[in-house]
């Protein structure tokens, strides 16, 4: 019975209804502190993963393959790789051998000469790329006026997120950013290594000019390499023009008018994008470095078939060498005939040569009439008479 009374009845309702609401809001206290401090925390996380990757794209991740310790492991790469520059050229020589095809022996020396001097040539002009590079970068923030942690930072205001969005939207643009920033600077880091490696595998790649079959290697290597140089340049183009695409960044616009409730939201998602891209920068470029090498080999093919000279010259040749062909065919056949014909001839001779003997010992030729016959004192019957 004392289970089914109600206390709060009367006077003492008024108690409890503020009890209530002092806990209620004591609860709602409480979860919007813990959200609010791991909301804070991660948008703190993203900030310095922010400052050091775009620190890390600025200068810390620059490559330099002329330092002394560089040279020392290329020179014994290119040590180890001489022997197999000498068994390239042999499988070349024996292919050419083996197809009759006079024109893979040059071509075999011609890749010798490729795999000596290529690599010490690839190596130089990849550090000069580099330098390009490089300079081209703070060329391209000079002129916007601002640098690339700058232009990176104005996608990501971090201190106006934690104030104009709710903690769990605060959790999920932290975690978002975090990541991202996390991946940017791993992929500035593979960058530099993937380079020094690379370089230092320069000579292997060359040393396939040798053989036909392996020819491929040097162009994947500079495939690669031309892609990890200049994805670089796509980052900081990524950042820096879409900097200058949204200049309306910031607290306030380019006018100093206050911008849209929203802007640092919308900021932060198109900095999002554009870390997805500065991301997928490597893999973009190589692509499109593979694309343009593979249009440019087909254009020039055909642009060199349907040249007039040269096909006038490809026609002549062809001419040349089917006249060559047939000459050649033609003197061994009336070699072979001439040799032939005096074979029959030696054997004509020597036939009536023994035959002239034999007459002269055996007495009168075939089919030569007899001479008269000796007196006997006896008269030779008439033809068809009786004795």
């Amino acid at each position: 019975m004392l289970a089914d009374v109600d206390p709060c009845v009367g006077p003492i309702g008024l108690v409890c209804d503020l009890v209530t609401n002092a806990a209620t809001a004591a609860q709602g206290a409480a979860s919007d502190y813990v959200l609010g401090g791991l909301g804070a925390a991660f948008m703190g996380s993203a900030a310095s993963l922010g400052d050091l990757a775009l620190a890390a794209l600025d200068a810390t991740t620059t490559v330099d393959l002329s330092a002394d310790w560089f040279r020392s492991n290329l020179t014994l790469m290119a040590t180890i790789t001489l022997p197999v520059v000498v068994a390239l050229f042999v499988a070349q020589v024996i292919s050419s051998v083996l197809r009759r095809e006079p024109g893979g022996l040059g071509r075999a020396v011609l890749g010798v000469g490729k795999a000596t001097l290529g690599a010490a040539l690839a190596v130089a002009g990849t550090q000069l790329a580099l330098t390009a590079v490089d300079g081209m970068c703070h060329a391209i923030a000079q002129a916007s006026g601002t640098t690339v942690g700058a232009a990176g930072a104005r996608f990501f205001r971090f201190a106006g997120l934690a104030t104009a969005t709710s903690p769990a939207l605060q959790i999920l643009l932290g975690t978002l950013l975090s990541v991202g920033f996390l991946l940017l600077w791993g992929v500035l880091l593979f960058r530099k290594a993937a380079l020094v490696l690379i370089a230092v595998f320069a000579p292997v790649a060359f040393a396939g000019a040798a053989w036909d079959q392996t020819r491929v290697w040097t162009r994947r290597w500079l495939e690669v390499v031309a892609a990890l140089v200049f994805s670089k340049l796509v980052i900081v183009v990524a950042f820096v023009v879409g900097a200058s695409a949204f200049g309306g960044a910031g607290s306030t616009g380019a006018t100093g008018t206050p911008a849209a409730p929203g802007a640092e939201l919308s900021d932060a998602l198109v900095g999002a994008l554009l870390l997805a891209i500065a991301v997928f920068a490597p893999w973009l470029t190589w692509r499109f470095v593979h694309w343009s090498g593979m249009e440019a080999a087909g254009m020039m093919h055909a642009t060199v078939a349907a040249n007039p000279i040269s096909r006038t010259a490809g026609a002549a040749g062809r001419t040349t060498k089917i006249a060559a062909q047939q000459a050649v065919i033609t003197t061994v056949t009336s070699g072979a005939g001439s040799a032939l014909a005096g074979a029959r001839a030696a054997r004509a001779g020597g036939a009536m040569a023994g035959a002239t003997g034999a007459s002269g010992s055996a007495g009168p030729v075939a089919g030569a009439r007899p001479g008269p016959l000796p007196a006997t004192g006896r008269s030779a019957p008439p033809s068809g008479g009786r004795r």
